[in-house]
């Protein structure tokens, strides 16, 4: 429904984002001219656990994170979001038994997932990282999801190239990262991997005044990690200048240590130990690849995008 706040009547939606990782609530407002966040949370579920070797989301894993769908999607309906939209990504788009969790999670909240494809992905990152950052000029947008990685090169809001990668930190920890600490000839593997799908993406639309954009959780976490946070604060991670230097300190770090030992590092959730090392080359390998200066960090990404996306009339979600 919506409620009177200063004399202007506005709406609040909401969205759900089942990733292979983490599922994340974001609750909005809307403004006349932008979307302010009321609440936003974060709950690790690892959907895409095994999902590399068996094509399968394993049993254990469905329902822990069906779980955290219902709890999220009460707590949005209980703050009066008037719409939730609820969409999945990698992990469920590349699962055999998808329509097994989809059906799953129908059952417990009255709404099908939608199951974005790499492009709308990548659009809804690059609309919400640029709405956030307020950057202006061409703009590649980089996201490190757990199972695939989005390059998206646009300008003023516009989509020009968008590349879906199927390499994400859960991916590649789970296929390559075998040994704890990880052995020279597994950081070799892991990088020659990356460098392989690096490939297929042409610079097409890169240029001096490119400023690229980092999001998603392996970008955030590194902030938190260079501001030392004992508490995660979106505030300040938004707009973290990450260096290719500090990329690289914090490649040497991450190797050094075994898993156990990087969940004492400040600012490194302990559900992210194990994955952070996969998504700090991806971004360093990035930023290798195109030759980028550094990258400004965003906290909003396709989550913020989708309600954007939303808002501009594209249908979501269905009830049943």
């Amino acid at each position: 429904m919506p409620y009177f706040v200063e004399e202007m009547i506005l709406v609040r939606i909401a969205a759900i984002d089942i990733g292979t990782n983490s599922i994340r609530l974001l609750v909005v407002d809307e403004k006349a001219d932008h979307l302010q966040v009321v609440r936003q949370e974060l709950t690790p579920t690892r959907l895409g656990q095994g999902l590399g070797e068996s094509r399968s989301l394993l049993p254990e894993a469905q329902e822990r994170t069906a779980r955290a769908v219902a709890e999220f999607y009460t707590v949005a309906r209980s703050m009066g979001s008037s719409a939730v939209r609820v969409f999945a990504t990698s992990a469920v788009r590349d699962a055999v038994n998808r329509e097994e969790f989809l059906s799953r999670i129908q059952s417990e909240i009255g709404l099908r997932p939608e199951v974005l494809n790499g492009e709308t992905e990548a659009r809804f990152s690059f609309l919400g990282a640029t709405r956030a950052v307020g950057v202006q000029g061409r703009i590649l947008v980089v996201d490190v999801g757990g199972g695939s990685t989005e390059l998206v090169w646009g300008e003023k809001e516009q989509v020009a190239v968008a590349w879906s990668l199927n390499i994400g930190a859960v991916r590649l920890t789970e296929t390559y990262l075998k040994t704890d600490p990880a052995t020279e000839g597994e950081l070799r593997e892991l990088r020659a991997v990356i460098r392989s799908a690096l490939r297929q993406v042409e610079p097409v639309y890169l240029g001096s005044e490119t400023k690229a954009v980092a999001v998603g959780g392996t970008a955030t976490t590194l902030a938190a990690m260079g501001l030392g946070l004992k508490e995660y604060s979106p505030d300040k991670v938004q707009g973290f200048i990450l260096s290719a230097q500090d990329l690289r300190g914090f490649l040497l770090l991450l190797a050094s240590l075994r898993v156990a030992e990087r969940k004492g590092l400040p600012g490194l959730p302990a559900a992210r130990a194990d994955i952070i090392l996969a998504g700090t080359m991806i971004l360093q390998l990035v930023q290798e690849r195109f030759e980028l200066g550094s990258y400004i960090v965003s906290d909003a990404d396709s989550l913020l995008g989708s309600l954007y996306d939303l808002r501009a009339g594209t249908s979501g979600n269905e009830k049943t």
